[in-house]
């Protein structure tokens, strides 16, 4: 069986978006499906590549794109050379419809995905939307998104005093402004913080920016905090309803370090924690302050412990391609 997939240009991008795709061109590749072309450090070299290696495609018995991936006047030009592929898969990272920015270019990006034999999905949120909007093609559910690292690498441990992770970018999460409204609740910051001051909040302590393969052993605290928005008390704005039908890959990062979760109670990975058991959902983060994270933490460290062994080797991806490829 020929199996291609669209090329990404694999960076060092210090945020999970970058790793989101390395990894999935990764764990796609050992699934043998052969990058489309080798991508070249040079922009305008990489766009001639995309263009001359859309013929490729042609011919294939199973496609693999990770969108979106490329320029949308570019993707309808892929669109045409995949059309009488068999099996054609799109993975779906973000979806601007959801998020309310819309397209550069006006493009329906339902209409697009139906030009896919297979999408894969987020969770049962963002299906129910695609399929609301008038999504046709076959969808199967990704659960949550692997992050590859080594297993028997060691991380941080636990500090013993409830503390909280924030990985992200810390200009774009505006709620983080307001953290020192959270009382009795330490939280250790990591990512991009621009022109961001914390100095004056007693209870956070900026880390720094690490990059991506090496924050899942450098994470320090207990839980790991997948949050978004303007406020500390509800996930507000685009960014923070846009948690509704996302899996933010910062949850993948967290379980790969070992870490209990909090998140939203309305986000749509409040689902899968409160289904493994791997951590606490609250309405408002002000709900920390009556919690005893401490005494909580070891109720959830064994049932992270399969999980984190699953995302380590791709498990998740794997088992949604596969489902596409023997649907």
């Amino acid at each position: 069986m020929k199996r291609i997939q669209y090329s990404v240009w694999k960076k060092e991008t210090n945020n999970a978006g970058g790793k989101a795709k390395n990894d999935a061109f990764d764990i796609a590749l050992g699934l043998d499906f052969a990058p489309s072309y080798k991508p070249s450090e040079q922009r305008i070299i990489r766009v001639a590549q995309q263009y001359l290696s859309m013929q490729k495609f042609r011919g294939a018995d199973a496609v693999f794109m990770q969108y979106p991936a490329v320029d949308f006047r570019l993707l309808s030009r892929f669109i045409k050379c995949i059309e009488s592929v068999p099996c054609s898969i799109a993975l779906i990272h973000d979806l601007r419809i959801i998020q309310g920015l819309g397209t550069d270019e006006g493009v329906d990006e339902i209409s697009l995905l139906n030009k896919f034999r297979y999408v894969i999905s987020h969770n049962r949120h963002m299906t129910e939307f695609l399929l609301k909007n008038g999504c046709k093609c076959n969808i199967i559910e990704l659960e949550l998104f692997d992050y590859l690292h080594d297993i028997n690498r060691e991380v941080k441990g636990r500090a013993g005093d409830g503390s909280v992770a924030f990985a992200g970018n810390l200009v774009k999460s505006t709620f983080i402004s307001k953290l020192s409204d959270v009382k009795n609740v330490k939280f250790n910051l990591y990512g991009n913080k621009g022109e961001s001051d914390f100095s004056s909040a007693a209870n956070i302590d900026y880390k720094g920016s690490l990059p991506s393969d090496e924050i899942v052993y450098g994470l320090e605290g207990d839980y790991g905090l997948v949050w978004d928005g303007d406020s500390v008390e509800t996930c507000s704005g685009k960014n923070g309803e846009y948690l509704r039908f996302n899996n933010p890959h910062k949850l993948s990062l967290y379980i790969a370090s070992g870490k209990p979760v909090i998140t939203w109670s309305q986000s749509a990975v409040a689902d899968f924690v409160k289904s493994n058991g791997i951590g606490i959902c609250v309405d408002s983060l002000k709900d920390l302050e009556y919690l005893d994270l401490s005494g909580l933490y070891e109720g959830f460290c064994s049932n992270i412990s399969d999980i984190k062994e699953k995302i380590s080797r791709g498990y998740y991806l794997s088992t949604a391609i596969d489902k596409c490829l023997n649907f």
